[in-house]
Parts: structure tokens; C-alpha cells; sequence
């Protein structure tokens, strides 16, 4: 089975590597989506934030032990940053892109992405 290209591949060597040697640093991913069906991305994007929790206070939603903050959505295009910290990390990130791409991407028959491994902090 071949991978999507839409779907983002955990990074070990950047969430666990030299610059994490104790794990308590937090890392952010950011996913900018282009070029997807405006009304059915809107339809998808709100169907998967209705299942998570939201915190007004730092506008991210959040479900376990990972967030996602939406910083810009309009039309058919959209920008998230993901985040996790702590000694599950890569479990925690990986479970939200994952969810994300299950729920929102993959049923996107078209949209360009691209995902960012911000800096560690």
C-alpha cells in the first residue's frame, strides 16, 4: 500500500533528536492546504473540530494530548499548526495529523499540502 503525499510521515530524528534530549520541548507542525473544494472542506473541517475540545482561552482545540490551533480558513484553503510536548510526543502529534488526514484530507478528492516541522520550543 503507497502512502499519500498528503499525509504527513512522523519525524523521529526532529521531535527525539539533539535538540529534545529530555523531551521537554514542544513540537509544532503546520499544515497549509490549497486548491480544495471550498463548501466540502468547510463541511469536513467543522465535522472533525466538533469532535475535539475547544479552550477560548488559548484558541487551540484540543483532544488528548495533542492541539491544533486554526490560524487562517477561507475558501478553499486553510492553515493549522499542530502541537504536543512530553514524553509522548510523536505518539500525541502523530495521533492528530492522523485523525486529521482521516477525516478531513483523505476524503478531499482535490487540495494541495504542504506540512512544516516548525523549530522546537
Amino acid at each position: 500500500m503507497m502512502s499519500s503525499p498528503r499525509r504527513y510521515t512522523m519525524n523521529y530524528n526532529w521531535v527525539w533528536g539533539p535538540d529534545n534530549p529530555v523531551l521537554d520541548k514542544a513540537a509544532s507542525l503546520s499544515m497549509t492546504l490549497r486548491d480544495a473544494d471550498p463548501g466540502h472542506l468547510a463541511a469536513l473541517l467543522t465535522t472533525w473540530l466538533d469532535g475535539l475540545s475547544f479552550s477560548p482561552e488559548s484558541d487551540h482545540y484540543f483532544w488528548g494530548g495533542w492541539s491544533v490551533r486554526i490560524v487562517d480558513h477561507h475558501g478553499g484553503s486553510a492553515e493549522l499548526v499542530f502541537t504536543s510536548g512530553g514524553q509522548d510526543v510523536a505518539e500525541s502529534l502523530g495521533d492528530g495529523v492522523d485523525s486529521f488526514y482521516e477525516q478531513v484530507l483523505h476524503p478531499l478528492s482535490t487540495a494541495s499540502v504542504v506540512w512544516t516541522e516548525l523549530p522546537l520550543n
